[in-house]
């Protein structure tokens, strides 16, 4: 019997930061000492219940590196991951080899790219941090997010890159580097019955629109989505939202 695929983005959907975080919340992420992000109780109450299901699997689909998503300490364990914008799958935390391999010669081609890039903008001074992501995209971020949308305008001129800003942050990506891409591709790989996905910014918008169904947190993020079923959390707590829909699939 195929199975509910649920696809979720984690930063600001699953989890959230300090700055949003309330009290009784639970810390799930700590780096260089510090908690980072976080869960509500009953967020992390109901992923136990959803994973304990044998009705629906569930699919991290980040932007995050390895490093970063094996930071995350989920309160029950996650078999599969994609990360790195869906170019790497992580099975029990270790890298598939054949999914690896068809992102790795994909990418490749980019990668001088990325490489002249990377160089460029280390050397500019716009930026806190420059860095080639596990081999796959270019990342960069600022200090402020102030300005940050008309930069990344002229940069996009520079390149044939995907372009891609998120607060103070931005993302160049091969064109296999895409959520939708990569979830598209998965489900040709196992077979779903349905898929559900969840997420909050433009960089979920390829996923949110392959789904069968599309949860997302406000009006203004439904507005930009092509997706033939959204579904908005009309309430605060966008990881409970998520969850409670998903369950009430099952």
């Amino acid at each position: 019997m195929k199975k509910i695929l649920f696809a979720c983005d984690m930063d600001n959907t699953l989890i959230h930061s300090a700055r949003l975080c309330k009290e009784n919340d639970v810390n799930v992420e700590i780096y260089d000492g510090r908690e980072i992000s976080f869960m509500s109780p009953k967020a992390i109450e109901l992923l136990a219940k959803l994973l304990e299901s044998d009705k629906v699997d569930f699919l991290p689909v980040t932007t995050r590196s390895i490093a970063q998503f094996s930071r995350i300490q989920l309160p029950s364990s996650v078999k599969t991951a994609l990360v790195c914008n869906g170019t790497i799958l992580l099975k029990s935390g270790v890298p598939d080899e054949k999914w690896q391999e068809t992102a790795i010669s994909e990418t490749k081609k980019y990668l001088p790219e990325m490489e002249q890039l990377c160089r460029k903008y280390e050397e500019s001074g716009l930026f806190r941090t420059v860095k080639i992501v596990d081999g796959m995209f270019l990342f960069v971020a600022r200090e402020s997010r102030d300005g940050i949308e008309e930069l990344a305008e002229k940069l996009a001129t520079e390149t044939t890159l995907d372009l891609e800003v998120s607060g103070r942050k931005m993302y160049w990506f091969p064109p296999i580097a895409n959520k939708g891409i990569s979830l598209k591709r998965y489900c040709e790989f196992f077979g779903y019955e349905r898929v559900i996905a969840a997420g909050d910014s433009s960089i979920d918008y390829p996923m949110l629109e392959f789904a069968d169904a599309a949860l997302v947190p406000d009006n203004e993020t439904a507005k930009k989505i092509k997706a033939a079923d959204v579904q908005i959390c009309d309430k605060e707590n966008f990881d409970e939202f998520i969850l409670e829909y998903v369950l009430q699939q099952l």
